[in-house]
């Protein structure tokens, strides 16, 4: 005996799903200030690499006159230590902030930080700024070596490459959320909606002036010999 079993229930009468798959399956919002994202406000983990290992180049290009004239290695230079101070006080801070308060947009959402340890997350600021360092001993020996000009070419090249992760990385960078967020495509802000853009403006401004600090710092040293 057949049985009427009627029609096939409609897409709408089904129960709606949840769960995973519902965060999974939702569509998120098309972000609608995307286009006012601006390259010098960028600051995730690749683009500080990139300006890490540049400062330490400009760090011993701006202290080119203590590099040649003393005969200690680079890394007992006052000029290394400053540029340390500059690495302690400002660089890893920066990583820091970034990493404790937008650690997932930080790192391009590539992984969650939720499952990173806190010692391999301190061994990262660390190697930031070995990165640094390795910069300013490259950078002194090609001011050793009298070719500044290819010193201010690797600096170029490796802002180049700072700015170009951002604009590679551009659809990551727009929206701000957590890597749960935008593995399920859900939930996730615009980049110049909220607290982030303030944030990494305010973080890239830190690190200019520390920047422009350092290589005055170091260049006045030079010329009065200290």
């Amino acid at each position: 005996m057949d049985i009427d079993r009627g029609p096939p229930a409609s897409t709408s009468d089904r129960a709606p799903r949840t769960g995973t798959f519902a965060l999974c399956s939702a569509p998120a919002a098309v972000p609608r200030g995307a286009a006012s994202l601006a390259p010098n406000r960028i600051v995730p983990l690749p683009t500080l690499i990139c300006l890490a290992f540049a400062t330490g180049i400009i760090a011993a290009l701006a202290g080119r006159v203590e590099l040649r004239v003393s005969p200690r290695p680079a890394l007992l230079t006052r000029s290394f230590m400053a540029y340390m101070v500059f690495a302690t006080l400002v660089l890893v801070p920066i990583a820091v902030y970034f990493y404790v308060f937008h650690g997932d947009w930080f790192l391009l959402y590539t992984v969650d930080v939720n499952r990173i340890p806190s010692a391999l997350a301190l061994v990262g600021f660390v190697v930031l700024a070995m990165i640094g360092a390795a910069g300013f001993v490259l950078g002194s020996v090609m001011v050793r070596g009298q070719r500044d000009t290819l010193g201010m070419l690797l600096v170029v090249l490796a802002v180049i490459g700072a700015v170009g992760i951002g604009v590679l990385a551009r659809d990551r960078l727009m929206v701000v959320g957590t890597f749960a967020q935008y593995e399920g495509n859900f939930g996730l802000e615009d980049f110049s909606d909220g607290p982030l853009v303030q944030g990494a403006g305010l973080m890239g401004g830190i690190l200019l002036v520390g920047i422009l600090a350092l290589v005055a710092r170091l260049h006045v040293s030079g010329r009065r010999g200290d």
